[in-house]
């Protein structure tokens, strides 16, 4: 029976298409240079003007250089400069300024990206001389700059370069200074209708790549290893010409057994009675994935898994609904957070030691709102952000318990991509509601 493949699959539509039919990717139209300015530019013109206004601040200015790029100096269309550039969005009444300035031989790609009004080139003179001038002429009442205590990528201006802005600044403006971490995350945390599409499709080729992993075409209890599955998800990538989410050496992570956590897969064997889960994502265009699915291997005999593993994946799914419901423009990530947690508490469980949840889009884990709890060191202020229309999250609460015979923890976990909506949230992955059933013979 081992060459037989069974396998109860949770949902239809995640069944990998058989040889000789399409995958979701083989129709999908990769995104050329001109579709990404075009993103580029209708995000900037649609989200930071609004963002500014809402923290009052009226220049935004991101400065960046070789070595040490500010992380979104690529999302504003500079490419990477090499020389000191600065990149000045200011709040013009009826419009948003859009201004760069760069050294002569950095400006081709911000003059090809279409996204400024105005590209200065310096020379010999440096960049100091005109963001002086600059910012004199439109006398701001408030300059926000790249720098945030909790989110990385809104944190890109260095000590240094810091310290360079409040010379051109001097005495007269350096007290207007302040963060635009808001602005960072209302303008990149939220994604067009073009994007939201393009994660969809994302996500039905990371299902498939899945549900092929996890089934019995893939695996065979006490001879296929975890190694042996992120194989198998490697050659899969590359068929259908994508990349993995996250660092490549723990993108799946795959856990048999014992839970690991994060981890890279091991040569460990995937055993009747194991749990098995499969946390993944890809980046197709630019935009990522994650994913979490858990299997349970079935011992001679058994038609379903013991008690114990279905009141841990009862509990996981109802943790899962739960949080969705409480996905809603206007609550807080902490408000998710809570609500997936004390399902799980509730349920005699030993609350999960991560957040529930994190926005996803040109990486993992992408600037906006935290789904955790309340622990400050940990993930400070972002818990508290508000859940706004556009922004997109992965929510993979989790349910650990003692083994009864492996001597640690075991554990089930589900994670799911949501949308916000004006109306609430929406599914983009399709939701697991039944664990999935590996036969072991």
């Amino acid at each position: 029976m081992k060459n037989v493949w069974t396998i109860l699959v949770y949902f239809s539509v995640m069944i990998m298409p058989g040889l000789g039919q399409r995958s979701v990717l083989d129709s999908y139209k990769r995104l050329a240079d001109a579709d990404r300015n075009s993103i580029r530019k209708e995000k900037i013109e649609r989200f930071v003007l609004p963002a500014m206004r809402a923290n009052n601040i009226d220049m935004w200015i991101t400065l960046t250089r070789e070595y040490v790029q500010d992380p979104i100096a690529r999302d504003l269309g500079v490419g990477a400069p090499v020389a000191r550039a600065a990149l000045i969005l200011t709040d013009d009444g009826n419009r948003l300024g859009r201004t760069a300035v760069m050294a002569s031989y950095d400006i081709d790609a911000p003059l090809k990206s279409g996204l400024y009004d105005t590209v200065i080139a310096y020379r010999s003179e440096g960049l100091l001389p005109h963001l002086k001038k600059l910012i004199a002429d439109r006398n701001p009442r408030s300059i926000g700059v790249n720098t945030s205590k909790d989110t990385p990528l809104a944190d890109g201006l260095t000590v240094s370069m810091l310290n360079y802005l409040r010379e051109a600044v001097g005495n007269d403006y350096g007290d207007r200074i302040g963060s635009a971490e808001p602005v960072v995350v209302a303008w990149r945390g939220k994604k067009l209708p073009r994007e939201v599409d393009i994660l969809r499709t994302a996500i039905k080729a990371t299902e498939e790549i899945i549900a092929k992993a996890l089934s019995r075409e893939t695996i065979t209890p006490g001879e296929t290893t975890e190694l042996d599955v992120a194989r198998f998800v490697k050659d899969m990538m590359t068929k259908m010409g994508v990349t993995e989410s996250w660092e490549p050496s723990g993108c799946p992570s795959i856990n048999t057994g014992l839970s690991r956590g994060h981890s890279e897969p091991t040569d460990a064997i995937i055993e009747p009675g194991h749990v098995v889960t499969i946390d993944f994502g890809i980046n197709l265009d630019g935009y990522c994935t994650d994913i979490q699915r858990t299997a349970y291997i079935l011992k001679a005999g058994e038609k379903e898994p013991p008690d114990d593993i279905r009141r841990m994946w009862k509990t996981n799914i109802r943790s899962v609904e739960d949080g969705f419901a409480q996905m809603q423009p206007g609550h807080t990530g902490n408000d998710v957070d809570k609500a997936c947690r004390k399902i799980i508490t509730d349920a005699g469980f030993q609350e999960y030691p991560h957040a529930a949840g994190h926005p996803i889009g040109y990486i993992t884990h992408e600037v906006g709102p935290m789904l955790g709890p309340d622990w400050p060191e940990r993930y400070g202020k972002k818990v508290f952000l508000k859940l706004e229309p556009n922004q997109v999250f992965a929510l993979e609460p989790a349910v650990s318990s003692p083994s009864k015979g492996l001597g640690g923890d075991i554990r089930v976990g589900i994670e799911e991509d949501v949308l916000i909506t004006e109306q609430g949230p929406a599914w983009l992955s399709t939701p697991q509601k039944e664990l999935i059933l590996i036969a072991s013979e």
